[in-house]
């Protein structure tokens, strides 16, 4: 792997979010590649290295979450999972973790619980891929 993991980052962040994810820009170091539909994040998948992939926990059909968890789970190579949400409990944190997302961000996402999660997960993402 070339370079610094946080300088490859996709974030899938709905309309309806944007406004919530406004520290997003200044909490990456590198670029910031946005997505606003499924059909966005398919298609920058498949065309793009992403080290760490954020993605909303709510605002989702049951079939339209799996089919966003399956597409980022079929990158290659894998990236690091963070999800966010305005709320979460041990159930939701745990059945991310077990389903091999990194963590869960909780609202309110500052500039500084971003850094901090997405250097986490960049970190673990370089650490599993030492040889790239």
């Amino acid at each position: 792997m070339n370079g610094d993991a946080t300088d490859h980052v996709l974030a899938f962040i709905p309309q309806r979010m944007q406004a919530y994810m406004e520290e997003l820009e200044a909490a990456v170091p590198g670029t910031l590649n946005r997505v606003a539909s499924i059909e966005e994040l398919v298609e920058a998948s498949g065309e793009q290295f992403s080290a760490v992939v954020l993605i909303p926990a709510t605002g989702f059909t049951s079939e339209q979450w799996w089919s966003v968890w399956g597409c980022v789970n079929a990158m290659e190579p894998r990236p690091s999972i963070l999800v966010y949400a305005f709320r979460s409990d041990f159930e939701m944190w745990a059945s991310v973790l077990d389903s091999g997302g990194y963590d869960v961000i909780v609202a309110p996402f500052t500039e500084d619980k971003l850094r901090r999660a997405i250097h986490a997960a960049a970190a673990e993402f370089a650490r599993q891929h030492r040889n790239m």
